[in-house]
């Protein structure tokens, strides 16, 4: 037993007996001051002492209801400790158990006697009955359930930015991400901006939503709702299963610039899984980079969520090879990190990496440019020059090759194809955005490249010949063409200013919102500030078109659309915005021949395309073939006129404007094919058609030159007439035009070689 020591002994002063004072008292004051400080000292340790008892005298009590809680729950049926039974959740009592044997336990100082009437069987611990719980009793709501009932977030203002507003923000996503509770969470953020839009103030200038990028909290909410919309619930469900596989998704969640850059770059046509996916694999891949590489990974994934085919394997790769996404990841992280690239891939945006990392080549092939090829970003298209052509190759389609390398195509040349592909994808190697264009010009078909030559600045005039009229490229993430115009638009001043190209897709992004939230006033607004503000985006006239379609309706009689001044100057604008690039203004002629020729006057629409294709001829230099495809929207139009004299009318419109307009092979045959197939049902006017075709051909066309190009490409001109001649039944005029083009490619051939 702890006994308490006895107290200190100490002597107690007694009083002096009285003296007459002193002159010095100082010695006196000091001893008994030094008497007080002890005995208070003293006092102090007897309060010590007595509250150190009383914390033993709680503990041994707090020790002994443990161990007695202990045995209770081990065995509530013991005695002298006896427990009442329990009932359940319907009212049926629940049996005490009772102990497994009778032997006496000793639960700390305490000794508890079994109950003699025990069975010494145990018995199963109670599980209620399907019929024995209560139906009343409410289930456990689930993650959405409890997220639904949230209140909105506080996105604005002091308090959104206090720790409490954070970690709240910061639990919710966790609790989405535990309990698979995606879609709850996006809406309960879609519910959180509606509100905070309602308290901001927003004008008719052109800084009507700027509040909404200025408030951090509002506007990270806003690109976490557009980021989560462009994945879609069910995706990361089925991908992130914890908070470990959702770390990626996390980081991007809560950086702003991760986010817009995941917006400008994830397409809604890429396949979210395998997006989402890929993400998730390369993040443990590069935990310290993965910042710096966040946009090459983004590129990665936009990429590779389809397969990219090797089709000229090396070594010992079989020919149905396809590229490693995560290997073609990882290899441009380790060249970039030992400096090897032209063109540091860190320093550019998914966007442009996305025309880096889709190279159809293996990766020794890499290896070899990266090894044997030394020169600047912006000298990159004297490559295309480095390889000789080869004129055998291209009369006689002679291949050179042992295998199809880029070693084997420098050493022994190769036609523009060669050229090109070796040009662009050792660009790539280097971490140079880069593509390829084909097309036709005047001397047949052609190939060259594209190159994002400096940081900011595309050139489409690698190895380009005159008079293409057409040049497309393949675009690697969304596997559609596109047009070396289009290419050329993004060196527009706007489109290279960082401050303007994001202005405009967070006003885009912002009438996605309203449109899903069903705001159609603010969706209207945003999308033609959106217009307003990036006029040579044709993202913004492509939304601005959908508005108009949404808002029109025919009233009337005859009907007309409620909107039809609109549309008019949709299309002007439209066409005046692009008057150097008339192919970017297609959506123009669309508003024309859906939304206002229909419901004007036949000589309006006449003389509309008239003036369209003087502007072509004037301003669009190479583009004849948009002439071609004027000319057809005038015949569709004079077709569903449904007149006596509509075939002689478009027979007259193709026959002068063949004459006329059929300078460009590309031009010319478009116009031909068109020509002829709204004729070819009737076998006086195809035979009209024909007969048109080869007059102007040999007008417009035709040199009779031995250049091999050029005389290849007049013989299968030749070969398309004589197939319109046999299709109006005229076989003779067919087998004459074939021995002519036939003598032609002959003498063509011997000047080439």
């Amino acid at each position: 037993m702890l006994q308490m020591p006895p107290p200190q002994s100490f002597s107690v002063m007694k009083k002096p007996p009285a003296s007459k004072p002193t002159s010095s008292p100082a010695p006196k004051l000091a001893a008994s001051n030094a008497m007080m400080r002890r005995a208070n000292a003293l006092a102090a340790r007897r309060k010590n002492f007595a509250t150190q008892w009383k914390s033993v005298v709680i503990g041994l009590f707090g020790i002994g209801a443990v161990f007695l809680a202990l045995e209770l729950t081990r065995n509530p049926a013991s005695k002298p400790l006896e427990v009442a039974s329990k009932t359940n959740s319907a009212g049926s009592a629940v049996p005490a158990q009772t102990p497994q044997d009778t032997t006496e336990e000793a639960i700390g100082p305490f000794l508890v006697e079994p109950d003699a009437t025990a069975s010494t069987t145990e018995k199963p611990a109670f599980v209620p009955s399907p019929a024995q719980t209560d139906p009343s009793e409410p289930a456990v709501p689930t993650a959405s359930e409890l997220i639904a009932k949230e209140q909105p977030l506080i996105l604005s203002g002091l308090d959104a930015g206090r720790e409490e507003a954070i970690l709240r923000d910061e639990a919710l996503f966790y609790q989405a991400m535990e309990g698979k509770a995606w879609a709850a969470y996006r809406s309960l953020l879609g519910r959180s901006i509606t509100a905070e839009l309602k308290n901001i103030s927003h004008g008719n200038s052109m800084a009507r939503y700027d509040a909404v990028w200025r408030t951090p909290a509002l506007y990270q909410a806003f690109l976490r709702w557009q980021v989560l919309g462009r994945l879609t619930a069910p995706v990361i469900s089925s991908k992130i299963v914890d908070r470990y596989s959702g770390e990626a998704l996390k980081w991007i969640c809560f950086n702003d610039a991760a986010m817009e850059e995941f917006m400008r770059t994830v397409s809604p046509k890429d396949d979210a899984t395998k997006v989402l996916g890929f993400i998730m694999e390369a993040w443990p891949n590069i935990p310290e980079k993965k910042e710096k590489y966040y946009p090459l990974v983004l590129a990665c994934a936009v990429v590779f969520d389809q397969e990219i085919r090797i089709p000229n394997p090396i070594g010992s790769a079989s020919s149905g090879s396809v590229v490693n996404p995560m290997e073609r990841l990882l290899w441009y992280v380790t060249q970039n990190e030992k400096g090897k690239l032209a063109a540091p891939v860190h320093h550019s945006s998914a966007s442009d990496l996305v025309w880096v990392v889709c190279a159809p080549v293996s990766t020794s092939e890499l290896d070899w440019a990266i090894s044997k090829l030394h020169m600047n970003r912006k000298n990159w298209g004297n490559t295309y020059g480095d390889v000789e052509y080869l004129m055998e190759r291209a009369v006689k389609g002679l291949n050179p090759y042992k295998e199809y390398s880029f070693a084997e195509i420098l050493k022994r040349g190769g036609i523009c194809g060669d050229q090109s592909y070796f040009s662009a994808n050792t660009a790539r190697a280097q971490g140079i955005p880069a593509m390829i264009f084909s097309g036709e010009t005047d001397l047949g078909g052609h190939a060259w490249v594209g190159l994002k030559y400096t940081k900011d600045e595309w050139t489409t005039g690698v190895g380009r010949i005159g008079g293409v009229s057409k040049g497309e490229t393949w675009n690697p993430q969304t596997g559609a063409n596109i047009t070396e115009q289009e290419v050329e638009l993004w060196n527009d001043r706007y489109h290279k200013s960082p401050a303007t190209s994001l202005s405009v897709a967070r006003h885009l992004w912002l009438a996605a919102f309203f449109d899903e939230t069903g705001n159609s006033e603010e969706n209207a607004a945003s999308v033609r500030l959106a217009n307003q503000i990036g006029r040579s985006f044709t993202e913004t006239w492509q939304a601005l078109y959908r508005l108009l379609e949404k808002e029109m309706q025919l009233t009337g009689d005859p009907a007309v659309p409620s909107n039809l001044d609109e549309w008019k100057d949709f299309a002007q604008s439209m066409r005046r915005e692009f008057k150097a690039n008339p192919r970017m203004a297609q959506l123009a002629a669309n508003a024309e021949m859906e939304y206002i020729f229909p419901y004007g006057d036949a000589g309006d629409a006449t003389r509309s395309l008239l003036r369209e294709r003087r502007r072509i001829e004037r301003n669009s230099g190479e583009q004849k073939d948009l002439i071609a495809e004027s000319l057809r929207r005038q015949a569709e139009l004079i077709a569903k006129r449904a007149e006596p004299d509509a075939q002689r009318d478009i027979s007259n419109l193709y026959s002068s404007g063949m004459r006329r307009f059929g300078g460009s092979i590309t031009g010319f045959k478009m116009m031909a094919e068109d020509y002829f197939g709204f004729c070819k049902n009737d076998p006086e006017l195809a035979r009209k058609a024909a007969r048109d075709i080869e007059l102007a051909f040999k007008r417009v066309i035709e040199t009779g030159t031995t250049d091999w190009f050029r005389a290849k490409t007049e013989s299968d001109i030749y070969s398309m007439i004589c197939g319109y001649y046999r299709t109006a039944g005229d076989e003779d005029r067919a087998t004459m035009l074939e021995k002519r083009y036939q003598v032609l490619l002959r003498r063509a051939e011997r000047g080439a070689l």
